[in-house]
């Protein structure tokens, strides 16, 4: 996996058809991606937990500035 990538963890779930039908619905009417949605429950959820959120940063492209 190249050292580069900024998320290199990936999950499989299985969801009820109910559920799938709803996050992709919510996701579609909000312009965002099924992984947004899911990324900012979670966040959410570690943040009410305690938990301190930072997110990664881009990697600088090479060249000069």
């Amino acid at each position: 996996m190249s050292k580069n990538r900024l998320r290199p963890k990936l999950i499989h779930i299985y969801l009820h058809e109910d559920e799938d039908k709803f996050l992709r619905n919510y996701a579609d009417q909000n312009y965002l991606t099924v992984a947004e949605v899911f990324r900012g429950w979670l966040h959410e959820v570690m943040k009410r937990e305690g938990y301190e959120i930072t997110e990664p940063l881009l990697p600088e492209k090479g060249g000069k500035k």
